[in-house]
């Protein structure tokens, strides 16, 4: 009948709705070139804000069960960051790595009860610095509305002890205008980060951050930095560089990503992650959204319905039509087989003589009143010696006969009946023609009886006259 969206099918769902389109491209940068600014290699020059004063932070002790005290004991003002972003076909890869230098020699001498510390284990206040990692990990979905569903993070964005978070609803990241990217961390009723990329041009951008405590109704960090794209060369070449300068006691080699951090080792999506358990991306998971099967339109479904009823009703006129042409031929055929029982006839009524025919009326006119009764006419049709004839037929037969439906059939309708049976007689002329000489004796002997039936012997005549 044809597809959605044809002449006479409905409009296909994709038209007005884009997660049905088959066709929507699969890839980040497809969907939106703008993308391709996100993606590269950047250094970062991170400042951390206390929200309580609104000035710089200020380093803290580490309290080994608080995780938020882990990154405390160093020098807030001047955090160095290099990120890694890779927007590779359907998938957006962030890794990000955070040099903090030593905490000033200020902060060292304050004496901290335990389990409160100056520095992390291993490190020495004021000589060491730190470096750690944070992962994002996101892919395009089935909604097709240009925002990356966030399905982990990892290192120190996740808070939690195995450094693995597998977001809930609403973490994503989007482009919410030509030069801005939105990057939302969700934790219902718990945790919220938003973190906002304004570019400049391709190669300068703005980088703010608020993490909020839901229950607590406190903001517990505000970061601005400057975001400046450099070449993989540089990337490299600049984590080596801080590893040394800020003295720090497990570096981190370049190139790397979450599995190659070893505390973080495993926290790096897996393929089953990325297609349908952590998120459903584009590339490796079937869409929900499926374009149904076509329907047609409402006013082609009426007129297809009325030609259904016109042809409907045009065929069953037309077998009716026949059936009653086939009754008719049957009762008649079946009616001039009756009479030629009793007289030779020709190929049609008019070639029969009026004697012949008069007298074939009065043998059917049993009671000889001058016209024949439907019980009569029943009589001789159903004789049983020229086959059966159905009641339906019977009743189809004396309307036909019964011209002035008076209820009985005079000479004049019977002859005019037998004058409508021209192809029946020729039918029943050439029947007998061809008979065999044993089925000429048979219908001889027919007549002969028929004739005895109604015709007394003379004999029987002349003993009535004697009696009289």
């Amino acid at each position: 009948m044809g597809a959605c969206g044809s002449a006479l099918m409905k409009p296909c769902l994709s038209d007005t709705d884009v997660r049905y389109d088959a066709n929507y491209p699969k890839t980040i940068v497809e969907t939106d070139a703008r993308w391709e600014k996100l993606s590269g290699y950047f250094k970062v020059n991170v400042t951390s804000f206390d929200p309580a004063t609104g000035g710089v932070s200020q380093p803290g002790p580490y309290i080994e069960p608080v995780m938020m005290t882990h990154n405390a004991p160093f020098d807030k003002s001047r955090t160095i960051g290099f990120y890694n972003h890779t927007v590779a076909g359907s998938r957006l890869i962030v890794n990000r790595y955070y040099f903090s230098p030593p905490a000033p020699f200020g902060f060292c001498q304050i004496p901290f009860e335990p389990p409160a510390m100056n520095a992390q284990p291993g490190s020495t206040c004021g000589v060491n610095g730190q470096v750690d990692f944070a992962g994002v990990y996101a892919s395009l979905t089935h909604e097709h509305d240009g925002t990356l569903k966030v399905g982990r993070a990892t290192g120190s964005y996740s808070q939690s002890e195995d450094g693995m978070w597998d977001t809930e609803a609403g973490s994503s990241a989007k482009l919410t205008d030509d030069n801005t990217f939105e990057f939302t961390f969700v934790r219902p009723d718990e945790f919220s980060s938003v973190m906002s990329f304004v570019f400049f041009d391709d190669d300068y951008a703005a980088l703010s951050a608020v993490h909020t405590l839901i229950p607590m109704k406190t903001i517990i960090g505000a970061f601005t930095a400057t975001v400046v794209r450099i070449s993989e060369e540089e990337f490299v070449a600049g984590i080596e560089e801080y590893n040394e300068a800020f003295q720090v006691p497990q570096p981190i080699e370049a190139p790397m990503t979450s599995d190659e951090v070893a505390k973080y080792a495993g926290t790096f999506p897996s393929e089953e992650d990325w297609c349908g358990g952590l998120m459903s991306d584009v590339s490796c998971t079937p869409s929900p959204y499926v374009e149904p099967d076509a329907q047609m339109k409402g006013g082609f479904i009426a007129l297809f319905v009325i030609l259904g009823v016109l042809l409907f009703s045009s065929a069953a006129f037309f077998f009716h039509r026949k059936s009653i042409e086939a009754q008719k031929k049957r009762y008649k055929e079946h009616f001039v087989r009756g009479i030629a029982r009793n007289i030779t006839i020709a190929d049609s009524a008019g070639r029969v003589s009026p004697e012949q025919l008069k007298k074939e009326f009065d043998h059917i006119d049993k009671d000889k009143g001058g016209t024949i009764s439907k019980d009569e006419l029943k009589t001789f049709l159903k004789s049983g010696k020229v086959g059966d004839i159905s009641d339906k037929d019977v009743e189809a037969m004396w309307a036909a006969i019964d011209i002035d439906n008076s209820g009985e059939v005079d000479f004049v309708e019977f002859i005019i009946f037998l004058g409508s049976c021209g192809t029946e007689f020729d039918t029943v002329s050439k029947e007998q023609k061809t008979m065999s000489k044993e089925d000429k004796l048979k219908y001889a002997t027919q007549r002969l009886s028929t004739r005895c039936l109604v015709m007394p012997p003379a004999d029987e005549e002349k003993e009535g006259e004697e009696d009289a």
